[in-house]
């Protein structure tokens, strides 16, 4: 089963050892991996000595080291003061390990990543379009085993992103449209590559929707840490994607097909979606929507996503046909936020992939389309940002198989 996002790090005194234990490595996880342990002791507020008996079961385990001599300041935005530096707390290269894996429409990625978000290494291949299901399969067995053997760390976990709603109870994936794939069993598939893999032995497989975990990882490590209800939507190749974040939680519905806010409608009786219906975001603001704006083939699929970066960068220089088609994509997005803002009151809006790039370029269109479409966005003005992770779904990924141990 899909393991849930663990909760926030309460600020509620807690007597409880091994909770300690947990809290102050959720803790030291979400900020990245460091911290000093004066700023892990007043976020967890249990004291002194709890945290010190923390940190001896977690440095005892081989999770976490404590530097006791670190230089000034040596953690990004740690308070300054007088006196003797706090102890730099980090993540011990004795730690378990985990393997992320990213299967897109053109690239297959899988990386190996630690506590804290970092990533150790990545490995990529190319995807050739409509790939044999069976064969994709043993290629992913293939490049974990390698990453898991080669990370010479207890590997503990396997994270699978894919680009399809995903169910919760088996990691079923429903339907990898773009794949031109019918249903796949995804996670017993690849649990069945590694039966000779003496490293990954038992290790359990986890699945998720794409872009839900890349919510989930900006909420985690990038732009959404701290908001209440951020909403996180994003395009990378073909389709629109997205995640909402709420109280602290990945929400997925009922079976782990919530969210596909893609076929959000984006512009009533517009262009004709997978999907069946006209209008959908997907169809009106990917990268295929910007090139058609533009007057540029949106055909083959392969370097789709190259194509559209350049489609803006002809925009920024000043291109009329390529300034009007990233126009027009900004406010097909503004109107699709708008019906989901209206919908879920989010306190933050964060835009991955091509949608930062179109943000960023053209902020004003996305801006007046969303304010036009928007009750809720005229009474409480709501913040849209770019994603700050360069990879997040990968990143995304390993938070699902980090998460056990982490609960």
């Amino acid at each position: 089963m899909t393991p849930e996002l663990s909760t926030p790090v309460a600020s509620t005194t807690g007597n409880d050892p091994a909770n300690n234990a947990t809290r102050l490595l959720t803790a030291l996880h979400r900020r990245d991996g460091a911290a000093t342990r004066a700023e892990l002791t007043a976020q967890l507020d249990c004291g002194r000595s709890a945290v010190s008996y923390a940190l001896s079961d977690l440095v005892e385990r081989g999770l976490v080291v404590v530097d006791e001599h670190p230089q000034a300041f040596a953690v990004p935005g740690a308070a300054s003061g007088r006196g003797r530096p706090s102890h730099l707390v980090t993540v011990a290269p004795t730690s378990p390990v985990v393997i992320a894996v990213h299967l897109r429409v053109d690239t297959l990625d899988v990386g190996a990543f630690e506590l804290g978000g970092r990533m150790l290494r990545i490995e990529r291949e190319a995807v050739e379009p409509s790939p044999d299901v069976e064969m994709t399969m043993r290629r992913i067995g293939r490049l974990v085993r390698m990453i898991a053997e080669e990370a010479q760390r207890p590997c503990i976990g396997v994270g699978v992103s894919l680009p399809s709603p995903v169910r919760a109870t088996d990691g079923y994936a429903l339907a990898p449209r773009h794949m031109n794939w019918p249903g796949v069993a995804a996670r017993d598939l690849i649990a069945a590559q590694f039966g000779d893999a003496t490293a990954l032995a038992g290790i359990p497989v986890h699945v998720g929707n794409d872009a839900n975990l890349a919510a989930l990882a900006e909420y985690v490590h990038g732009a959404g840490r701290d908001a209440r209800n951020m909403l996180f939507v994003t395009t990378e190749h073909v389709g629109i994607g997205g995640g909402l974040i709420s109280g602290g939680r990945l929400f997925t519905g009922a079976s782990g097909y919530a969210m596909e806010v893609g076929h959000t409608t984006a512009n009533p009786g517009g262009e004709l979606c997978r999907c069946g219906a006209r209008g959908c975001l997907e169809a009106e603001a990917d990268s295929r929507a910007l090139l058609r704006a533009a007057g540029r083939p949106d055909a083959p699929a392969t370097g789709l996503e190259y194509r559209a970066r350049v489609v803006l960068a002809d925009a920024a220089s000043g291109d009329p046909a390529a300034r009007n088609a990233a126009d027009t994509v900004a406010a097909r997005v503004g109107s699709g936020l708008a019906v989901l803002v209206n919908l879920l009151d989010p306190d933050r809006i964060v835009l991955g992939g091509l949608l930062a790039r179109v943000l960023k370029l053209t902020p004003e269109s996305l801006a007046a389309a969303l304010h036009e479409g928007s009750f809720l966005e005229r009474a409480v003005a709501v913040p849209v940002v770019p994603a700050q992770l360069s990879a997040p779904t990968l990143v995304g990924a390993a938070e699902l198989a980090l998460a056990p141990l982490l609960a």
